[in-house]
């Protein structure tokens, strides 16, 4: 991997003789993984992605991988790498044929090694693929398993435009691992709003009939819930000691807890990115989101 390399001086007066040290310091390049299936929606996102990248002065690498099965056509690794990287190297000559990987295996599996082999800070994909020629793996369909299998950060594109974000939406549940999720968010996008969102659930009023309330009382339990989920949140927000230069801002919103109906649901915030924290064992919740989402979906564990 490519790394800056940064020389230090130190001076340090001994015995009334000055004496200067250098040192050699080794600082880490940000690094973009993107994974290709070579059809024209991956292209797209190559293209964001390299764009993404150049801004941040960092480093791209590019992972296709070759799934064989029974019924594919054999085909020597060494001789896909090469075709691949020439028809690659046609349009994008820019990347290095050292940053082009070719692997075989299950996909799920090799993304997420080759992110963790190149230290990458963050894996970008499409969101869907296709099949073609039988010998060759297309991705999209595996967005699902890449997920689940990788620890990289992830950037799920759902449609063509450039990777800049002016709002940024989190779901949180209030959890540690949740707070050190969206400190993430925060480095990565340090210039966007930042907006942090909790759900939570009222059973319906003909649930509550059922244990004898009267309307004024149920009211006045749903506007307790909702003001106790607020400071909830807003003391979690406060607890997460942001720089002050960041803007970010915390909500809390009744919901179904339907990922269909979320979209209606949070149609007061304005956002252009989602976000979701997901543990190893994702839920179906966060992967029902990010399915129904329309904007791009950000992924941290």
């Amino acid at each position: 991997m490519t790394r800056e390399r940064y020389v230090l001086f130190y001076l340090c007066q001994y015995d009334k003789t000055t004496i200067l040290f250098t040192f050699g310091v080794t600082m880490k390049k940000f690094t973009t993984l993107v994974a290709i299936d070579f059809s024209k929606s991956s292209y797209v996102v190559l293209e964001k992605a390299l764009d993404f990248t150049n801004k941040r002065d960092g480093e791209l690498h590019v992972v296709h991988v070759v799934e064989s099965s029974f019924f594919s056509k054999k085909e020597d690794i060494d001789a896909v790498h090469e075709r691949r990287y020439t028809e690659l190297s046609k349009n994008y000559s820019e990347i290095k044929k050292e940053n082009f990987h070719c692997v075989s295996g299950k996909i799920k599996v090799e993304v997420a090694n080759s992110a963790k082999l190149l230290d990458a800070d963050l894996i970008i994909m499409g969101n869907s693929g296709e099949t073609h020629f039988l010998n060759e793996f297309i991705m999209g369909s595996h967005t699902k398993e890449i997920i689940k299998n990788a620890q990289t950060p992830i950037l799920v594109m759902k449609d063509e435009h450039e990777l800049e974000y002016k709002n940024i939406l989190v779901l949180t549940d209030l959890s540690d691992d949740s707070a050190a999720a969206i400190k993430k968010v925060a480095n990565f996008f340090p210039n966007s709003k930042i907006t942090l969102l909790n759900l939570f659930y009222l059973p319906s009023d003909d649930k509550f009939g059922l244990f004898g309330f009267e309307e004024d009382d149920l009211e006045k339990y749903q506007a307790r819930i909702k003001d106790e989920s607020q400071k909830n949140i807003d003391a979690f927000l406060k607890s997460l000691s942001m720089p002050n230069e960041l803007d970010i801002s915390a909500s809390a919103i009744v919901s179904s807890l339907n990922p269909k109906k979320f979209k209606e649901e949070a149609s007061d915030i304005s956002y252009d990115m989602l976000s979701i924290h997901a543990t190893q064992n994702v839920s179906f919740f966060a992967f029902d989101i990010l399915e129904q989402s329309d904007v791009d979906v950000f992924v941290v564990k």
